[in-house]
């Protein structure tokens, strides 16, 4: 399923079904949940008891078929959702329970089933290169991979949110911003309401890309890289050396982490890529990826095998569940430099 199918769902009010939303922007899945959320959760008295929320990385299909049969109390319509799912391990029993899970939703219509599934979960691959994991999802419910925006879409989406607050942006402030911030749109999202907030406290009807400069904070994605192609080079010292630049300019460790899982993730990809025999100057377009990155990552990849990669990955995982368990993101990522570094 497109995302643009999902849109059109929203705009007519035809959602339904079972959905899962999976993919590397989690800004834009948190949104299209939240749209979802407020389509079909329309009385705060009675929500509570239509919108049983599920999390864990094995799915209890009778639970789940239990809140799907269950009426909804004094609406029309309730939402199920579960989060936190490990897909990627699945057999023919997970499919065919989930095959079930869709016809007692057919046959219960009021009900609506939202997964919601992190990177770890499920490599769902891009539009071009679908995972076969995802594309078999697919086939049973609607899938839909939130995959990064480009730099094109990136910049209308900024545009636009400079518009709704009463502002324009000088050529290349936008572009400058990207540049600068990164990526993210959760980052972008908090970098964008304080350049509105400075205009508004200065009385500025323009975003310039001074404006930029001043305001906005560096990205972490190039620390990022630095970092963990210092890790990879086993140059222990100057992997620590970019941690503690981080840690100085008060980087969220989450966010760190999530971008040393999401590098390994590209990594493993390219290296895959090249071992399938993809010549190099193919690997940018194979992953939807910028070509000068392409280029980066294939110098960082060098003769490590992608079975180093995913043991990377792996390790990314499990520091991931750990720190939404309630321990130190930091010590941990602390930790994984310190075992990771003679992993190439």
């Amino acid at each position: 399923m497109l995302q643009a199918e999902l849109k059109t769902q929203l705009k007519t009010g035809n959602i339904g079904g079972v959905y899962l939303f999976c993919g590397e922007e989690e800004y834009l899945k948190r949104h299209y949940l939240n749209e979802i959320r407020k389509q079909i959760l329309t009385d705060p008295v009675f929500d509570a008891f239509n919108h049983p929320v599920f999390h864990g990385e094995e799915i209890d299909f009778a639970a789940l078929s239990d809140a799907i049969t269950a009426p909804p109390m004094m609406a029309d319509r309730k939402l199920i959702e579960w989060s936190g799912a490990h897909l990627e391990d699945w057999k023919d029993e997970e499919f065919a329970a989930l095959e079930g899970i869709v016809r007692t939703v057919n046959e219960n219509p009021s009900s609506v089933v939202v997964f919601f599934v992190g990177q770890e979960g499920l490599a769902a691959g891009n539009a071009k290169r679908p995972s076969s994991l995802f594309k078999r999802l697919d086939d049973t419910v609607q899938a839909i991979n939130f995959e990064p925006s480009t730099d094109q879409q990136l910049s209308a989406w900024l545009n636009a949110h400079f518009v709704h607050e009463g502002l324009d942006a000088a050529p290349g402030a936008l572009r400058g911003m990207i540049d600068r911030c990164g990526h993210s749109m959760d980052v972008l999202a908090s970098e964008t309401e304080k350049l509105v907030c400075y205009a508004r406290a200065h009385e500025l009807r323009t975003v310039t890309s001074e404006m930029v400069e001043l305001v906005t904070a560096s990205t972490a994605e190039d620390d990022a890289f630095g970092l963990t192609n210092a890790m990879l080079d086993g140059d222990t010292k100057g992997a620590y050396k970019k941690l503690s630049d981080l840690v100085r300019r008060r980087v969220d460790p989450m966010l760190i982490l999530g971008q040393i899982s999401r590098l390994i993730s590209d990594l493993c990809s390219v290296a895959c890529l090249l071992e399938e025999g993809t010549p190099p100057a193919a690997v940018a377009s194979a992953l939807g990826m910028n070509e000068y990155k392409a280029k980066l990552y294939i110098r960082c990849v060098g003769k490590r095998s992608p079975d180093q990669f995913r043991a990377l990955l792996a390790e990314c995982r499990e520091m991931d569940l750990a720190s939404k368990r309630g321990a130190d993101p930091l010590i941990r990522i602390e930790r994984f430099l310190a075992t990771a570094g003679g992993a190439g």
